[in-house]
């Protein structure tokens, strides 16, 4: 599907902030300064933080303790203070649990998901084509609250498939919480309870 740009500095901006207000999970993309390791991992500790200006925070594993995958991605943000939200649609809900599953310093989860990258306009780290919004992003500050760093971030440029925004409102499929991909059914799949 074809992507539009979503107006930053436009009348919808606190739109934006309540859709990404209602704990669906994202794919947060990143990568190295160089651009030759990119990292994906599914986040579900994202939320706007900020109407004016719109500010964006993500609760990031930093390492301390649990997965490498986290501490991978942690590492990259770190390293270019930007990132990628890549919002799913339930159709790759396949694609979201095998990223919260790998490493992105062990394998090329673009690769092993078949999900496309993206070209960015505004940051280095690529965004996911089948995504239906992407968000690049821009760290402002951060803070370590014990196991996790939380990133906050100002969007910078924001894609959407052309179906997702009509008359000033967002249609009504993107909205549904049915048609949105929540954190309890990944930690059911992967017998997490």
């Amino acid at each position: 599907m074809k992507k539009t740009e979503f107006d930053l500095k436009g009348p919808d901006v606190m739109k934006l902030s309540w859709l990404l207000s209602n704990g669906q999970v994202v794919m947060l993309t990143c990568c190295n300064s160089e651009k030759f390791i990119n990292g994906i991992i599914t986040a579900s500790w994202v939320a706007p933080t900020s109407h004016e200006p719109l500010l964006i925070t993500a609760s990031i594993g930093n390492g301390e303790k649990g997965e490498d995958s986290y501490r991978a991605c942690h590492a990259l943000i770190n390293e270019t203070k930007e990132f990628g939200l890549n919002i799913p649609i339930p159709e790759l809900t396949e694609a979201i649990l095998k990223v919260g599953t790998t490493h992105s310093n062990e394998v090329d989860k673009f690769a092993e998901t078949g999900l496309t990258p993206m070209q960015s306009n505004k940051i280095k780290a690529p965004m996911i084509k089948e995504c239906f919004m992407n968000i690049e992003c821009k760290v402002i500050d951060q803070i370590t609250t014990g196991d996790h760093t939380v990133f906050v971030a100002k969007p910078v440029a924001v894609l959407m498939n052309e179906d997702v925004m009509t008359d000033g409102k967002f249609a009504e499929k993107y909205i549904d919480k049915n048609n949105q991909v929540q954190i309890c059914e990944l930690i059911t799949a992967w017998n997490l309870w």
